[in-house]
């Protein structure tokens, strides 16, 4: 699964400006030392879709096909706000369900 990276100290700044939801955007990883978020291309696809914004798709083409997508996704995140990062933690919380009943169903 394609995924974009935030650190810790990229999620600071986010977090400060627009709550806690933005570190429910993907799964936390953390070795103790470092730690980091990866939000899924697919939960940020599906919030792009939800929004329909002709901006925000425009945007996210461009994200998909740039090989650091960090930065770009930041400023994604500070140009569509709240509004966005609400879509991209329900879409991931509904990705998240739907792998969790497909193993389930392929383990069974």
């Amino acid at each position: 699964m394609e995924t974009i990276v935030l650190t810790d100290d990229e999620l600071k700044p986010l977090e400060k400006r627009f709550g806690p939801g933005v570190r429910q955007m993907g799964p936390w990883t953390s070795d103790g030392t470092f730690g980091y978020s990866n939000v899924p291309i697919v939960a940020v696809e599906k919030a792009a879709e939800a929004l329909e914004n002709p901006h925000l798709m425009e945007a996210l083409s461009r994200l998909e096909h740039t090989p650091e997508r960090t930065k770009p996704f930041i400023e994604l995140l500070e140009t569509f706000g709240p509004a966005l990062i609400e879509k991209i933690v329900a879409a991931y919380r509904e990705c998240s369900v739907e792998l969790l009943v497909f193993h389930r169903g392929a383990s069974g």
